[in-house]
């Protein structure tokens, strides 16, 4: 994800604009930034009182936790995503299954490295 503009140059389009010479679209133009951005930080500055960009948010917190990967490791040591996948879902219901792809997410976020075996197969259990 890209960086996002500086402080200065937020309060100086905010400025702008609120000096009430300009349109967004000028303003836009003047500074070489989108628009959309400049009616973003106007609002933020309206809401907030300041343009300091907020911090991400959102996204669906996992439900794989260091212990559930240690647990599942311990039982299954050399095993590849989709075995780990396979033995995290056995009795669980519907809502609380997975996705393979959530397994290699939650054991790269927590140190193990997603390799390949001999045979080609994807092997998930070896610490970084």
């Amino acid at each position: 994800m890209p960086e996002p503009h500086p402080l200065e140059l937020r309060q100086r389009v905010v400025d702008a604009y609120e000096s009430g010479e300009e349109s967004y679209l000028a303003i836009s133009r003047r500074f070489a930034v989108g628009v959309a951005s400049v009616k973003r930080w106007v609002r933020l500055h309206r809401d907030h009182g300041s343009v300091v960009p907020r911090p991400p948010s959102g996204g669906t917190p996992s439900e794989i936790g260091a212990i559930d990967l240690a647990f599942l490791l311990a039982r299954i040591p050399d095993a590849n995503a989709g075995e780990l996948t396979a033995e995290y879902n056995r009795g669980r219901r519907a809502e609380g299954r997975i996705h393979i792809s959530s397994m290699k997410r939650a054991l790269r976020r927590h140190g193990y490295v997603v390799k390949k075996r001999e045979s080609g197969r994807w092997s998930n259990s070896d610490p970084t």
